[in-house]
């Protein structure tokens, strides 16, 4: 039987932004990729990590699932990193794209500060003015490479969304929301495999920071990108991403040993 991998998106984005990656993923897998709460089609409130976590769980036991690789980027990776601490017996390896597990109180206040103005922005003038602002901000920069055409197919994704649950997702689970999980690292057991883009220092910075908490790690850098990295090179994220599910595999089948690396 196929093994499922579970794909979480980024905040603005939906399920659907996966479809590129797992098109460049070889066969032999079964792909899940849910629009996370307050995005898509999914439930707008109440929308926390813990509610997203138990719509996973949901999921899952309709289809069978015992337990899945669990890969998310940025809002998803966070929510990935939840997934992988509360629920460990569900969590068959980890993979985060540009994420982090929760900020330090003081950058944790202001943000949520940031957030909250960003909920009242969106509520009062829309998705497209916001979704335009959210596409020119500097981290995404590495996404006009890929062309036009790329970015209209990204930003109908993100004008696809409501302005409620946009908001609903700032107020519940944005980073300045989301309960930090450092302390916590330390149950995930699992392959882990962190992945930043390698013009994206800040998160390449937080991946070992984290990994100093987790057992079997492994940091990964996407060459020529920034932080959508899965977007901007998108065969060499998918080469990483089988690299990791072959090791997950092995470890599973008790031929790979513990892995402490950077490349």
């Amino acid at each position: 039987m196929e093994e499922t991998v579970t794909l979480l998106h980024g905040f603005t984005l939906t399920g659907e932004s996966w479809e590129e990656l797992v098109r460049n993923m070889p066969a032999g897998w079964r792909w899940v990729t849910p629009d996370v709460r307050g995005h898509g089609g999914a439930k707008t409130a109440p929308c926390t990590m813990d509610d997203c976590a138990a719509d996973l769980v949901a999921l899952w036991d309709h289809l069978g699932v015992e337990r899945s690789h669990v890969v998310g980027y940025s809002m998803g990776g966070r929510l990935a990193l939840h997934v992988a601490v509360r629920l460990p017996e569900r969590t068959r390896s980890l993979l985060t794209i540009g994420a982090h597990p929760g900020l330090d109180p003081e950058a944790r206040e202001a943000r949520r500060r940031a957030d909250e103005a960003l909920a009242q922005e969106i509520e009062r003038d829309g998705i497209e003015p916001f979704a335009r602002y959210w596409e020119s901000l500097p981290m995404f920069a590495g996404i006009t490479r890929r062309g036009p055409e790329f970015a209209a197919w990204l930003h109908s994704l993100r004008v696809s969304n409501r302005p409620a649950g946009l908001a609903a997702s700032l107020r519940g689970m944005g980073a300045g929301a989301m309960e930090p999980l450092w302390g916590e690292l330390g149950v995930i057991h699992v392959p882990t495999t962190f992945v930043a883009g390698d013009q994206d220092s800040a998160f390449i910075a937080v991946a070992l920071r984290m990994a100093e908490h987790v057992r079997d790690w492994r940091l990964r850098t996407v060459p020529d990108s920034g932080h959508a990295a899965h977007f901007e090179q998108p065969e060499a994220m998918a080469g990483i991403l089988a690299d990791h599910l072959r090791w997950a595999a092995a470890a599973a089948a008790g031929t790979a040993g513990s892995s402490s690396t950077t490349d």
